[in-house]
């Protein structure tokens, strides 16, 4: 079964600058699950505690209210913009994290050697 983290509808807790390292948290990170392409081929959606590190890192942008709901991202890795980020995600090159959030608010992040952590089990959401 292939999977893959949906930046849209998922949501960020909080951001932790950690040793120049960014450290995005999300509460609940959409996950797609599919025997063919996620996001693209009937599967199942489940939710998920997760986080993104970003190593060597930079705000762009001021920080916006957080939590926060995405309603439209992607992050820039080797020139792909991933909207979708496949899983296990792990890249040894660097990446730019764009997001607008529900409100309005924005984010940009650039930094080196992106990857996805997850945590916890998977909470079942619905068919798709």
């Amino acid at each position: 079964m292939r999977s893959g983290l949906e930046l849209h509808d998922s949501r960020v807790s909080h951001i932790e600058w950690v040793g120049g390292d960014a450290v995005i948290h999300f509460s609940h990170a959409y996950i797609h699950k599919s025997k063919g392409s996620p996001g693209k081929d009937t599967g199942t959606g489940w939710s998920q505690e997760a986080q993104l590190i970003m190593q060597g890192a930079s705000s762009l942008a001021p920080s916006p209210p957080l939590p926060n709901t995405i309603s439209e991202g992607y992050l820039e890795v080797g020139g792909i913009k991933h909207q979708l980020i496949p899983l296990p995600f792990k890249r040894k090159v660097g990446a730019k994290l764009n997001l607008v959030f529900v409100d309005g608010g924005y984010l940009e992040i650039v930094g080196d050697k992106p990857f996805v952590e997850l945590f916890g089990a998977p909470i079942y959401l619905e068919d798709f």
